[in-house]
């Protein structure tokens, strides 16, 4: 026989001679229910701290896609922008400055002014064909008129808003 052999069963004759003390399975018995009594109280407590947080993961990001955007009130949708020449990219422009307008305008001056917006941008829309390009002569006079006096009246709103764009 090898001594490895040899070795493990001395061992276990040992260990078949040796006897617990009786009160000893009892403590480890109370230790172990101690212990899975603590760790039931702490599961529920991180099952629902971990609902939570996927609860917050995925309504945040869908409430932010589901809130319409500002500019979808003056244009509609992306698609009117797109037939006159404008891309995602310049909608989402407009949108940024709605955006910003809406922070930095009282409430009843933001409504006038996205209604004069409005009006501004559908003739914008007349006058501009679908490569983009403007041409100021497709307004009659009256339109070029109301033109004029829609940028004259946008002007300060759009200083407030940032004095760097022009309308």
């Amino acid at each position: 026989m090898s001594i490895d052999k040899e070795l493990r069963e001395e061992l276990r004759q040992v260990a078949d001679s040796m006897h617990c003390p009786p009160d000893l399975y009892g403590r480890v018995r109370q230790s172990y229910q101690h212990y899975v009594n603590e760790k039931r109280g702490r599961s529920p407590m991180k099952k629902r701290m971990l609902a939570g947080i996927a609860a917050v993961a995925i309504l945040i990001p869908s409430a932010v896609f589901a809130s319409s955007y500002l500019a979808d009130e003056i244009f509609g949708s992306v698609k009117t922008i797109e037939q006159h020449g404008g891309s995602q990219e310049s909608y989402q422009e407009i949108e940024g400055m709605l955006q910003t307008a809406k922070g930095k305008l009282t409430e009843d001056e933001f409504k006038e002014f996205t209604e004069l917006f409005k009006q501004m941008v559908q003739l914008k829309l007349k006058m501009t064909d679908e490569k983009g390009i403007k041409y100021e002569e497709k307004l009659t006079k009256e339109e070029q008129q109301q033109f004029e006096q829609l940028v004259s009246k946008l002007a300060p709103f759009f200083k407030k808003i940032d004095p760097n764009i022009q309308p």
